[in-house]
């Protein structure tokens, strides 16, 4: 009677305190009645709890008239109301109302609050995932404003999620499209999100483990897809970057989402876009985000127009940003075809299943370059040579020998082929046929490329260089440099910083 005429609603009972304190837990109620006296937990203590668990929780005490140190002990609790058994309807009522009113006024303040509230809140979280997303932002930095709002990044796997935001104009699509998103995300400690951008919604996901990761990507995507569709903009387009172990991975999870997004072979065909499920696709070929059918290059490929096809995958593109992508993607759909091909040296594509490495050959120009030739070459022996196949594991491991051990004075023709247990003569052969290149030129090439690392990267004088490399004399490393680079080492270091 009293429930319908104040429009609250009953939602449950306990024996106890104990029991009515696991009951709150998932009940969540706005007003709570409890007897002063009960057994296992009494009333003072279940108040306290309740406290703790609901901080705004308006509470009624219900007692005898010999309670009263038991009613000044529910003053400290910051109870709302006191009321004597027996108890009468009337008094009751007239507590209640005065709870309810007190409640309405306070959703009132709220309602008008917390619009305000939310707009501010995404504008931090989205200056937040900017500098996590450019990597702007020092690791301690970081941790302590993700711990500000609720998420951590200890120990966790992320990811970064974009979806293609069409229908944001004005200010009041913001606010609308954000009351949205929270009314999903909100309260899942798994995501840092927002939608105050003009070009993407921006989620960043984590979990334990990479499983999780994706499952939470998989799940926060057919939200996006099937609760945000209308009339005017169709479905979206989701995009789910790389699951990285680091926060300085971030920007690396961020480019691969916004390229694949942002990329029309992608975006026109697909609405979720998954960088993982690209790597985990061997049995039918996804095309790359990039405009130029590697697959279809590859078949036409012959020793004539090798040059041209690698000039054409050292194309520069628009910004440093979209060129280091490019390559990027260029050397993964690359393992992705080499993986179908049984033939194709195991050890050549694991040098590119690590993501941090595919990282450093997309940014360096002439690592790439010389990963492009290589693989190219593999692919024309594959086509118009099988019988040098044989040989690819051979070349391989001495392959992986030369780049452990450059930077040994000692390393020669002789130490590498006694490695692969060929003659000399016999490794020199092999090794010029399967690299297009002489023994000497691999090892001065892998030495000139490190030594432009540390002239970039430290601030170490020109005879300590010298020797890291694996040189003796800087006058004949200084020779060789310039041989090749056009440029002293000075001028390199000179023009690059």
């Amino acid at each position: 009677m009293i429930s319908n005429q104040l429009s609250i609603t009953y939602c449950g009972e306990a024996g106890d305190g104990e029991m009515a304190l696991a009951s709150i837990i998932d009940l969540k109620p706005d007003i709570i009645l409890t007897d002063i006296k009960m057994p296992f937990m009494d009333g003072v203590a279940f108040s306290k709890e309740a406290r703790k668990i609901l901080p705004n929780v308006r509470i009624i005490y219900i007692s005898g008239f010999d309670e009263f140190e038991y009613a000044k002990a529910g003053i400290q609790v910051q109870i709302d109301d006191y009321l004597l058994k027996p108890i009468k309807p009337h008094d009751l009522k007239e507590s209640l109302e005065k709870i309810v009113s007190m409640l309405d006024k306070q959703k009132e303040v709220l309602e008008e609050q917390t619009p305000k509230m939310d707009i501010i809140l995404d504008l931090k979280r989205n200056h937040l995932l900017n500098g996590l997303f450019k990597g702007e932002l020092a690791l301690a930095d970081a941790l302590k404003k993700t711990e500000e709002i609720g998420c951590s990044f200890i120990g966790k796997k992320i990811a970064v999620l974009l979806a293609r935001s069409k229908y944001k104009h004005n200010f009041d699509d913001y606010t609308q499209f954000g009351k949205e998103l929270n009314i999903f995300f909100q309260n899942d400690s798994r995501l840092l999100y927002s939608s105050s951008s003009s070009r993407f919604i921006k989620f960043l996901i984590l979990s334990d483990t990479k499983k999780e990761v994706l499952s939470t990507a998989y799940q926060v995507s057919q939200i996006l897809i099937h609760e945000f569709k209308n009339e005017e903009t169709g479905s979206m387009t989701v995009s789910i970057g790389s699951v990285v172990d680091r926060m300085s991975e971030i920007p690396l999870s961020f480019e691969i989402a916004k390229t694949q997004l942002t990329s029309s072979p992608f975006s026109q065909h697909q609405k979720v876009i998954s960088y993982e499920d690209r790597q985990n696709t061997k049995d039918k070929l996804i095309g790359p985000p990039i405009d130029i059918d590697i697959q279809k290059e590859l078949v036409e490929l012959t020793i004539e127009n090798q040059t041209e096809l690698v000039n054409k995958l050292l194309t520069i593109q628009e910004t440093p940003e979209q060129t280091v992508m490019y390559r990027f993607f260029i050397l993964v759909e690359l393992k992705n075809i080499a993986q179908k091909k049984e033939e194709f040296p195991e050890e050549v594509i694991q040098n590119l299943s690590d993501l941090r490495h595919l990282v450093l050959l997309a940014n360096d120009y002439q690592l790439y370059q010389e990963t492009l030739e290589r693989f190219i070459h593999y692919f024309i022996q594959l086509k118009i040579s099988p019988s040098i196949n044989r040989h690819n594991k051979l070349i391989d491991h001495a392959i992986q020998f030369i780049d452990k051990n450059f930077t040994n004075p000692d390393i020669s023709l002789n130490m590498v082929a006694e490695e692969v247990a060929l003659s000399p003569s016999h490794f020199s052969t092999i090794f010029s046929q399967s690299m297009g290149k002489t023994f000497i030129d691999y090892l001065t090439e892998q030495r000139i490329n490190h030594a432009k690392r540390l002239l970039t990267e430290t601030n170490l004088r020109l005879t300590e260089i010298t020797m890291r490399i694996g040189y003796n004399d800087p006058n004949y490393f200084s020779f060789l440099f310039k041989k090749k680079q056009g440029m002293s080492p000075s001028e390199y270091r000179q023009k690059t910083n």
